[in-house]
């Protein structure tokens, strides 16, 4: 079952209402000269997160003065961020079952909010009456978890503290300065009025990649920096031929809004989708750095995490303390227990006669075209066909009877036990480098999929031809009269669209991010760079504050964090929630503000 809006009361959805009408202009706001006043740059999900764990922190703190708290969005989707925008198709899914989505902290945190619904139980008090039952196993559209995020927002706001005002604003924020201890903000256009104790950044996905700038120069082509918001795509005619930067999450999310969601549809047919076209369709022409889709992801929860036999904590362990001052090798010291761990995994369902050496399990994962040459790479596309259909075979065969899918399980294990090694420059810089650049890309392919119907999809879209995989090594780019030309060697075409499919991750040395850019610049933020690898990444210290200058109060939550931390870029509150270490100082910094004024006013 896929939950969507439509599956919802309608009363309920009425929070997104609420939230546009309460949004203002930070220059209508007028409050005491006494008043403390914090900022949160950014209103998605990390940045909701960030404001419910400051009011619950300070819920009990008696304060004698004001504290008024400013939400900085883009857009008046506050708690949403770009990915779970209620405006946004109801056919994008999120790639996790909805058992695992819950936007509160668990006990014994402390709690604002009596009534904490998770996603799977917030859909069933919700539901219209002729629903089917939830399962946790069931997948959501991500406008649906919008109305949600929302809905708890409401619930944070609702019940904030009588001395503690929330004001939602809808300004970019371009840069920050210091203040003596305190901090402004400024827009491109103006500074504003306020000062700030203290400053949260959850940006989330904001960065851009700078790859295609110079087509400006080029008005015969039209190039799409983002996806998102993925309705902006709509300015793409009929029948165009766009070339898509990018195989993922994103890329998936283009392929259906510009076919189903424009009046396309998908029959089933011998465990096999069709699509039936509208006529509409715009040509797709993707191409990536390993020219693959990603593996669908089934409704697992996460108690259903495979259980590693090798790569365990006793392991790495053992590793961390004969390596106190050295740090930890990748190759040596990770790669070949990772082999054998997803070797494992393969062969304890393979035959007898099928199993697979290390090498030969690695290479069907992680570099399935690795020796496809001559004429099997120039029809690529027949190869990208039979690759999906066998994928979609496995999948539905599902982790008890598939050797390849309990190999994936076991890979999306080892994933997440990365962060222990990879967290805060736990290896060193030349091993960190090569994870970076070889191997979490492939690893984030494997396990962090679409969910199998959109799998299902994208494969008879690549069938019906409106998904045509000509590119299988990566074409260079050019700009010429005609336009966008991309060739490989043995295929060239030329293109007047053209969508970069990939989210951007953060790179201080592109510049791609006009905030961190000015903060970098300033020397309020600074460079990670373990050894003398440059991360590109902002530093940040265990806490989560960043390490430009000492005794910052400038936090960094999410997406912001990679580079520091390992996939930071999910819903879940359960790993590197620095919203929670902030919280604890801003009531420290409250508590002492009290103090001092309570000893003055007792003299």
């Amino acid at each position: 079952m896929i939950w969507r809006s439509e599956h919802i009361a309608k009363h309920v959805l009425q929070s997104e209402k609420k939230t546009i009408y309460k949004t203002l202009d930070i220059n209508n706001i007028n409050t005491h000269d006494e008043t403390i006043h914090i900022a949160i740059i950014g209103g998605g999900p990390k940045g909701f997160y960030a404001l419910e764990r400051l009011l619950a922190t300070l819920k009990d703190v008696d304060m004698t003065t004001e504290l008024e708290i400013h939400v900085f969005n883009s857009n008046s989707f506050f708690a949403c961020g770009q990915n779970y925008r209620p405006d946004q198709p109801d056919n994008l899914l999120i790639n996790y079952a909805i058992g695992n989505i819950d936007a509160w902290e668990v006990q014994p945190a402390p709690q604002i909010v009596q009534k904490r619904l998770d996603l799977t139980d917030w859909i069933k008090c919700n539901k219209v009456s002729h629903s089917p039952e939830v399962n946790p196993r069931d997948f959501a559209s991500r406008e649906l978890v919008g109305y949600y995020l929302i809905d708890c927002f409401q619930q944070v706001l609702h019940a904030a503290p009588e001395k503690i005002s929330i004001r939602l604003i809808t300004q970019q924020i371009n840069n920050i300065t210091e203040l003596g201890a305190t901090y402004r903000l400024h827009s491109d256009e103006e500074i504003f009025p306020f000062v700030y104790q203290s400053v949260m950044l959850v940006t989330g996905n904001s960065y851009i990649n700078p790859y295609l700038d110079r087509a400006r120069q080029y008005p015969h082509v039209t190039c799409f920096n983002s996806a998102y918001p993925i309705r902006d795509l709509d300015r793409i005619p009929d029948q165009a031929e766009v070339a898509i930067q990018g195989y993922g999450l994103t890329f998936t999310d283009v392929a259906l809004h510009l076919t189903e969601g424009r009046g396309g549809r998908f029959e089933a047919h011998n465990n096999e989708l069709v699509y039936i076209p509208s006529g509409r369709e715009p040509l797709l022409y993707p191409y990536s750095r390993n020219n693959l889709t990603m593996v669908p992801r089934s409704g697992m929860l996460p108690e259903e995490q495979y259980e590693l036999l090798f790569f365990t904590d006793e392991y790495l362990e053992s590793i961390q303390k004969r390596s106190p001052e050295n740090k930890i090798s990748f190759k040596k010291d990770i790669l070949p227990i990772l082999k054998k761990e997803i070797q494992y995994a393969y062969n304890r369902l393979a035959r007898e006669d099928d199993g697979l050496t290390e090498m030969e399990v690695i290479d069907r994962l992680f570099f399935p075209n690795k020796y496809i040459s001559g004429t099997q790479l120039e029809d690529y596309h027949q190869y990208m066909v039979d690759h999906t259909r066998y994928i979609q075979e496995e999948a539905d065969r599902g982790i008890s009877k598939s050797p390849l899918m309990l190999a994936v399980h076991a890979c999306r294990a080892c994933l997440l036990q990365m962060t222990k090694v990879y967290n805060f420059s736990g290896m060193d810089g030349k091993s960190q480098e090569y994870f970076d650049k070889h191997w979490i890309g492939n690893m984030n392919r494997l396990s962090f999929g679409p969910p199998t119907t959109n799998s299902k999809k994208i494969h008879a879209l690549l069938k019906a031809g409106y998904i045509r995989s000509k590119f299988g090594t990566l074409p260079t780019v050019q700009f010429n009269t005609e336009g966008l030309q991309l060739t490989n060697g043995y295929y060239t075409k030329t293109f007047n669209y053209h969508i970069d499919g990939r989210i951007a991750k953060p790179n201080l040395t592109q510049g791609n991010h006009p905030l961190y850019s000015n903060l970098f610049k300033s020397g309020l933020a600074k460079e990670l760079i373990n050894d003398n690898y440059r991360t590109g990444s902002i530093a940040i210290h265990p806490d989560g504050r960043l390490a430009g200058k000492e005794k910052s109060m400038i936090y960094v939550y999410g997406t912001p964090t990679e580079g520091n931390v390992l996939d930071n870029d999910t819903l879940s509150r359960k790993s590197y929630n620095f919203g929670n270490t902030w919280a604890q100082k801003i009531a420290n910094l409250v508590t002492i503000k009290y103090e001092k004024e309570y000893e003055h006013s007792s003299r």
